[in-house]
C-alpha cells in the first residue's frame, strides 16, 4: 500500500471517531438532569444569626410636618405667556 492511502485511512478513523464523540457530548448534554445546587449561608456569611429587631415609631406630628415642608419646597408652576397674533398682511 500506499503511504498516503495509510494516511487518509487513519485520518478517517479519527474523523469519525470524532464525530460518534461529539454525538455523545451532544445527547449527554440534551437528556442531562439538571440538579439543583444548595449553598448554606453559614459557608458565606460568618455571623451568629442572632438579630434584635427594634421597630421605631415616628410620631404623627413629625411626619405632618415634614409633608407640610415637602409642600412649601415644592414650586409654582406658572403659565406660559400668551403669544400675540401676527397682523395680516393686505395682498
Amino acid at each position: 500500500m500506499n503511504f498516503n492511502k495509510i494516511v487518509k485511512i487513519i485520518l478517517a478513523i479519527i474523523a469519525i471517531a470524532g464525530l460518534a464523540a461529539a454525538a455523545v457530548v451532544a445527547i449527554k448534554k440534551l437528556t442531562a438532569k439538571e440538579e439543583p445546587e444548595y449553598f448554606d449561608d453559614n459557608d458565606f456569611f460568618e455571623c451568629d444569626n442572632d438579630l434584635e429587631i427594634i421597630e421605631v415609631k415616628e410620631d404623627e406630628a413629625e411626619i405632618e410636618e415634614e409633608k407640610a415642608e415637602e409642600k412649601k419646597e415644592a414650586p409654582k408652576k406658572k403659565a406660559a405667556p400668551k403669544k400675540k397674533a401676527a397682523p395680516k398682511k393686505a395682498e
